[in-house]
């Protein structure tokens, strides 16, 4: 397994994680999912990340299944919403999660979105009292510009501002405008969600390359070169960074073990290049945007 350095601190995380959004969803998927994230820590893939959003709690309520005989292998990441972001809400959110996921202490901390009904100097002084109770050890945000990244540091004083969760993905690059610059910069982990897309299209960005198109045809001419699956090479290109880990969801072995093959995919010069080409960085920046 890859590590990388968390933030400016002496933690190291698996380059690749677990993501769960879509988790707990349906009890119907619930053994299935527990299984992926079992398979996923038995690999490597000790990191998890998850949110109070995700199913209503029931994401946590999984992850807190699959991790309970081996949480201290874990490195647990868990978010806040936005509409708990008050001081007492963050608090009441963050003992709510320690619930769901049967720990006493969540690794990493995030504010899910920027709020528009509270401060982030009132959210970030509910994080600093969640390290002095050891609830969390570690704290982060997700879906910050630069800006908004400047000003939670600000708030959290000596207590360091670690990760920024946002998109990345070869049809979203915006984050190389500004955030990664300014997280490199600064010492701030960028954890990349979505590696393989999205929907529904966002700026014209949408997801993994479709059967066909120039752009598959071309991550098709160098997966074959190397004897790996397209998915790899995109997902080898989102860790070219060396600030940057990635959580991509998997709920089956086939797909946690394509994710794995990755760590081990050498790509050339020329073909990175190539991949630069067809994938031009996107003119477009994260905005301010609030939930």
């Amino acid at each position: 397994m890859l590590y990388r350095r968390l933030g400016n601190t002496m933690e190291r995380i698996p380059a690749i994680g677990q993501g769960t959004w879509k988790f707990g969803e349906s009890k119907l998927n619930e053994k299935q999912e527990i299984e992926a994230l079992r398979f996923g820590l038995t690999n490597g893939l000790k990191l998890i990340d998850t949110a109070e959003e995700y199913g209503n709690g029931g994401a946590e309520k999984i992850v807190g299944q699959a991790i309970q005989d081996v949480r201290k292998e874990v490195f647990l990441v868990t978010k806040v919403s936005a509409k708990n972001c008050s001081f007492n809400g963050v608090l009441r959110a963050a003992e709510a999660s320690l619930k769901r996921l049967k720990t006493n202490q969540i690794d990493l901390y995030l504010q899910h979105w920027p709020s528009e009904q509270y401060e982030i100097s009132e959210t970030m002084g509910a994080m600093v009292e969640l390290v002095k109770l050891g609830l969390i050890k570690y704290v982060g945000v997700s879906n910050f510009t630069p800006d908004l990244m400047k000003e939670a540091q600000q708030c959290l004083g000596s207590i360091p501002l670690v990760c920024n969760q946002v998109a990345y993905h070869l049809n979203d690059r915006r984050i190389e405008n500004d955030i990664l610059p300014y997280c490199k910069e600064n010492n701030i982990t960028v954890m990349g969600y979505s590696p393989f897309g999205y929907a529904p299209k966002i700026f014209g960005m949408d997801g993994f390359p479709e059967v066909g198109t120039k752009e598959r045809d071309v991550l098709n001419i160098i997966a074959n070169k190397y004897n790996a699956s397209v998915y790899q090479v995109a997902l080898h290109w989102v860790l070219k960074e060396e600030q940057l880990v990635t959580i991509p969801k998997a709920v089956n072995k086939e797909h946690i073990e394509d994710n794995l093959k990755a760590l081990s995919l050498k790509l050339d010069k020329d073909d990175l290049e190539q991949i630069e080409l067809i994938f031009p960085q996107n003119k477009y920046h994260l905005v301010n945007k609030t939930q």
